[in-house]
């Protein structure tokens, strides 16, 4: 059984932006050319998060892997606050990084505390491309849903107020 979702009905804005583009290595090579392979979606490079049109996309791809290691968690909290959005709901990263178990164990409170979703993704695992960009996609999907879901019981709420009221005034009038 599939659910109405963002992927029938428009093109997924997959964003891509390199953190640093002074470094050119094989890692970046690879992640550029299976970006270019993922199918279905419009895939737009830009050159600083500044770019990222005002009303989001539906996924930020970054490298990030020549950030250094120690750097690696101020440059995260950093990029988070950056990408922010003025909506509800806040566009979902894949970066690619060279960060070991201990760095990361190191941000697990910090990230564990944002409503923020994103997925690091190592140079040596970026085959696993397709399935990350999907998990996020769903998860970025999930939370519209969530927002429409929301959005409608606000208004039913409204019109049970309003009924309310209604009836309140309807009693008091036979009165």
């Amino acid at each position: 059984m599939s659910t109405p979702s963002m992927f029938s009905d428009r093109v997924l804005r997959i964003f891509y932006w390199n953190a640093d583009p002074r470094v050119v290595d094989a890692d970046r090579m690879q992640l550029e050319k299976l970006l270019k392979r993922l199918g279905d979606i419009k895939l737009t490079t830009i050159k600083s998060l500044d770019q990222l049109p005002k009303d989001g996309c539906d996924l930020l791809i970054i490298a990030a892997h020549s950030v250094p290691k120690k750097e690696f968690p101020k440059w995260l909290m950093g990029l988070r606050s950056r990408i922010h959005s003025s909506g509800v709901i806040w566009v979902p990263a894949l970066i690619l990084a060279d960060i070991g178990f201990e760095v990361l164990s190191e941000i697990l409170t910090e990230v564990a505390a944002e409503n923020w979703y994103f997925d690091i993704i190592m140079p040596l695992h970026v085959e696993s491309l397709p399935i990350r960009v999907a998990n996020l996609l769903r998860i970025h999907d999930h939370l519209h849903e969530l927002n429409r879901y929301a959005v409608a019981i606000s208004e039913v709420s409204t019109k049970v107020r309003d009924l309310e009221i209604e009836l309140q005034l309807m009693k008091s009038s036979k009165e």
